[in-house]
């Protein structure tokens, strides 16, 4: 372990010896005055730091073992230090903690249950994707002088490639503008179920199309793995919001 990671280390403990104890007693003063929306909090709380300082690197070797790719080139805890493979399962925990400590909450106290399963589709189902597609969201799809990209006639030999992280935030976009919405709908009775299942179902297919980078390349101006590619997705997913938005005002 380098200096830095046993710097980290050794402040984590210290957090926890302060933040746990302060989140145990938070967890008991909601309990008795109602607030559920601070338990849960607090939860997430205390589980995003077990997981960050003492079992981030447990979890990722032992599905490293089960998988047979390699998830992390580093023991470090810095973002970077994950491959392109590894960093959808990552993100894929951060998700499920930001779920228990955000979005149960919020939908407990909105009483709109359907539009937590919506926060879970638009976070979990674009990671499942990638997860699924690795052979595409991986460090190979990075252009550099070992994996050449041509533009036309001219080699590129930098970019992002297939960054889960854009992806993830280009699905989620969509989601947030379409898919969520649909679900939430699904709570209210006086609004016909077939318009929520709708909005859901454009949203789903809004959210996989932009997964699939790869395939744009047959009609983008520019590879996709490059940064004007990159930015080339971006109006691909606001295209696809746009999209969404007419055919819900036409249909709905």
């Amino acid at each position: 372990m380098n200096a830095e990671n046993r710097y980290l280390l050794k402040w984590s403990k210290v957090l926890l010896i302060i933040i746990i104890p302060l989140s145990v007693f938070g967890i008991y003063m909601a309990l008795i005055s109602g607030r559920t929306s601070i338990v849960f909090i607090c939860i997430g709380l205390i589980i995003g730091m077990l997981f960050s300082f003492f079992l981030e690197n447990k979890i990722f070797s032992k599905l490293e073992k089960i998988l047979g790719i390699r998830l992390k080139k580093n023991k470090s805890f810095s973002k970077g230090s994950y491959t392109y493979e590894g960093l959808p399962w990552l993100l894929l925990f951060m998700v499920l903690i930001a779920n228990i400590a955000i979005f149960y909450p919020w939908a407990i106290g909105y009483k709109n249950f359907p539009a937590y399963v919506g926060f879970l589709f638009i976070g979990i189902y674009p990671l499942v994707i990638m997860i699924l597609r690795r052979n595409t969201f991986s460090d190979n799809s990075i252009p550099s002088a070992r994996n050449h990209v041509y533009v036309g006639s001219n080699r590129v030999s930098g970019g992002p490639g297939y960054n889960p992280l854009y992806y993830l935030l280009f699905s989620f976009a969509i989601g947030c503008a379409s898919t969520v919405w649909g679900f939430s709908m699904l709570n209210f009775p006086d609004i016909p179920l077939q318009q929520g299942l709708s909005l859901v179902f454009m949203g789903l297919i809004g959210q996989t199309l932009v997964l699939f980078p790869d395939k744009f390349n047959k009609i983008s101006p520019y590879d996709t793995r490059t940064r004007k590619g990159l930015y080339f997705m971006m109006g691909i997913t606001i295209a696809i919001i746009i999209c969404i938005e007419i055919l819900s005002n036409i249909f709905m």
